[in-house]
């Protein structure tokens, strides 16, 4: 059985405002997730989080990305290394999917292959669109993305958990993004240790594995595209079925079937249904919750 946090530190707490990591096997297959920071930014931490997020999309985007300014862009992303002091993301045996030195290029490529981001549209300067609308951009990257651009802040959340729980810790430095200078900076804080240094994430900020790109193609062929196909005449064969009074009803399973765009195209039903997207957003924040930990196998 991993040994957690807690039981490394001697934390007796039932009701922890952290992510209870294993510190001696493989990461919790869990992920830092920008939905769940949009839907929480009334916490201070998690206000601090959206802000940095933000800021450093929009200069990524603005100053690199739409100029395609490639020579500068990849420098500025080569500082997303793999942040393994989180234990959290895809076990030894799945690394290589997050961001390290090699996937700084294709990143940048990811960025300028969308429209959105490409033109400088704002939509693209929240996490959860790039996460939604950014075509290969999933949510390990995008969660070893806050991970590295937050650091300092976690680190700093980190410090107040082992001050509550008097959880011994050792001066280390750290690396992080610092959003008034607009560059990436170094500093010496304490944390805690188990063979090497670690940084918790609260746990209102973490899910497991969701492809939001397959629950936006269902949120828009649930509450806009059905409504389309029962007022048609003749809807494709298998998206409605008669009921005994008469009315008619759509197959929502079948519409999405039909209808559902890869991830690369579902800028056309932002474009097509400009309020499907804050209305999922929105929706998101009630029906896809933090992850319960004890669901995941440790």
């Amino acid at each position: 059985m991993a040994l957690s946090f807690k039981k490394q530190f001697s934390i007796k707490d039932p009701n922890v405002e952290f992510v209870d990591i294993p510190v001696d096997s493989k990461d919790l297959e869990a992920f830092i997730c920008p939905f769940l920071i949009e839907s929480n930014k009334t916490d201070k931490v998690v206000s601090k989080v959206s802000k940095r997020l933000r800021n450093f999309l929009t200069e990524l985007n603005t100053t690199y990305i739409k100029p395609n300014d490639f020579k500068n862009g990849i420098p500025f992303i080569d500082h997303l290394h793999e942040p393994n002091e989180y234990h959290l993301g895809y076990s030894d045996s799945n690394k290589g999917k997050a961001v390290s030195n090699s996937k700084a290029q294709q990143i940048f490529q990811f960025l300028r292959n969308n429209k959105f981001a490409r033109q400088g549209v704002s939509i693209t300067n929240e996490a959860h669109n790039v996460l939604l609308l950014v075509d290969g951009i999933g949510q390990d990257i995008m969660s070893d993305i806050i991970a590295n651009v937050c650091r300092d802040i976690f680190a700093d959340f980190t410090v107040t958990i082992c001050n509550k729980y008097s959880v011994k810790s050792i001066n280390t430095e750290i690396e992080y993004y610092n959003d008034t200078t607009k560059k990436w900076q170094r500093k010496k804080i304490d944390l805690p240790v188990y063979t090497k240094h670690i940084i918790l994430i609260p746990h209102k900020l973490v899910s497991g594995g969701r492809a939001y790109s397959n629950l936006y193609n269902w949120y828009v062929s649930s509450n806009y595209i059905s409504k389309e196909i029962l007022n048609q005449k003749k809807p494709p064969k298998g998206t409605v079925s008669q009921m005994k009074d008469g009315t008619r009803k759509a197959i929502i399973k079948e519409i999405y079937k039909q209808y559902r765009k890869p991830k690369k195209d579902l800028i056309d039903f932002v474009l097509k249904y400009p309020n499907s997207l804050d209305e999922f957003i929105a929706y998101a924040k009630t029906h896809y919750p933090e992850l319960k930990i004890d669901h995941l196998k440790k």
